[in-house]
């Protein structure tokens, strides 16, 4: 446990090391100071280094959420401007009679793969040594899944990691190290679920982009290798490798989490195959396993970049992209994810609303952590002035 807490030390520090904070302890702060003309060493401490620190960042998040709108404002045109040049073809799609299975599973589909989300997050919790209990776990996912639906750059995990870590106690180096690794570990699953898929198309004769090809196989051999080689380089890594590399180191050293990880992230990926082909079949398109799994692995690739909401025009441009290879009419593939995120918002809109409704209502066991300037440092690493938290009982 001491290399662990010397391993998030170094990836976080000085900003936050396991809830420590620079400047003045709360019980000092309480403290009058003897001298009011004379501020203290540790308050010119705060007054130089502190308000620097999340000014230096504020520019750059401004910027990044400019670009982000920026994206989302363009891929929205250009969709409206391909619908309205084959507004016959979409208005025939939309009139034809849609299955009824479609329509009735897509929901629960959709809190299937919910529900295996949040088992994935109290499992990676396990490597941050918390055990969220399970109803905890489901509303947080609710709600910051609901989030991310509407807030660029996924403000969705920064809601999460406030959550966890002003009012869970999680340690910020540890959480923001295991969630890298993770997501390294979904882009490596879905690619070797890809790459099955291609080989699918490529015993069927199929022409398939030599690039596309190189991109998956880069993707698929990326969590070995991180986990074979980073920690063996004798240079000192950049933030995010070594945040990866003490995530990993995380993992490992926990009993059985690496193969619960595993299923749980093989399960995620089929629910997620799942809500597509029930949305492609609600369009009479009708995918072989080995499509599908190309099919929803580009698309968990998309959802990934984290440059709109919920990867908003994005993943559109992927699914046609993809679907194309596959015969899929571009026409078919928009209307599939239309009806996909029409289905995510109006679900969400009731399971986010109980998640947050969950988590306001919830009564902590255990002292609540609402050290001074903790939540600042953490919404200063992870990217977010504000993550909607005044809701919760965070501000």
């Amino acid at each position: 446990m001491k290399d662990r807490e010397e391993t998030d030390s170094q990836i976080v520090a000085p900003k936050v090391a396991d809830h420590a904070i620079t400047g003045p302890k709360a019980a000092d702060l309480k403290m009058p100071a003897p001298d009011a003309t004379a501020p203290t060493q540790s308050a010119q401490s705060q007054s130089t280094s502190g308000p620097q620190a999340g000014d230096g960042k504020k520019p750059k998040r401004v910027l990044a959420k400019i670009a982000s709108l920026a994206l989302t404002a363009a891929f929205l045109g250009a969709i409206a401007w391909f619908v309205a040049q084959r507004l016959d073809e979409f208005k025939s799609l939309w009139t034809a009679p849609i299955p009824a299975y479609a329509l009735w599973l897509l929901p629960p589909a959709w809190l299937l793969m919910t529900v295996v989300n949040s088992e994935l997050l109290r499992k990676s919790l396990i490597a941050c040594d918390l055990d969220l209990p399970v109803m905890e776990g489901l509303a947080l996912t609710m709600a910051s899944t609901a989030v991310n639906q509407i807030m660029p750059l996924k403000g969705g995990s920064a809601l999460r990691t406030l959550y966890l870590v002003t009012r869970r106690g999680a340690s910020l180096a540890s959480w923001l190290a295991v969630m890298a690794a993770v997501t390294v570990m979904t882009l490596t699953t879905a690619s070797v679920f890809a790459l099955f898929g291609l080989a699918g198309l490529a015993f069927k004769g199929e022409a398939i982009a030599p690039a596309l090809a190189l991109y998956f196989r880069a993707a698929a051999l990326a969590g070995p290798l991180s986990i074979l080689f980073l920690g063996r380089l004798p240079v000192k890594l950049p933030s995010l490798p070594a945040r990866i590399l003490s995530g990993w180191d995380r993992v490992r050293s926990t009993p059985g989490l690496m193969w619960n990880l595993a299923k749980f992230q093989i399960a995620f990926f089929l629910s997620w195959a799942l809500v597509n082909w029930l949305s492609l079949a609600a369009f009479q398109v009708r995918l072989s396993p080995g499509d599908l799994m190309f099919y929803a692995a580009g698309q968990i690739h998309a959802t990934l970049l984290n440059l709109t909401p919920a990867g908003l025009g994005v993943v559109e441009a992927v699914s046609v992209m993809i679907g194309r290879v596959m015969g899929v009419d571009p026409a078919q593939a928009l209307s599939a994810q239309a009806l996909n995120r029409l289905t995510a918002i109006l679900a969400l809109a009731v399971l986010g609303s109980w998640g947050w409704l969950y988590l306001s209502k919830l009564k902590i066991s255990g002292p609540a952590l609402k050290e001074p300037g903790l939540e600042k440092q953490v919404r200063d690493e992870i990217g977010h002035d504000k993550a909607g938290l005044d809701e919760i009982g965070l501000d």
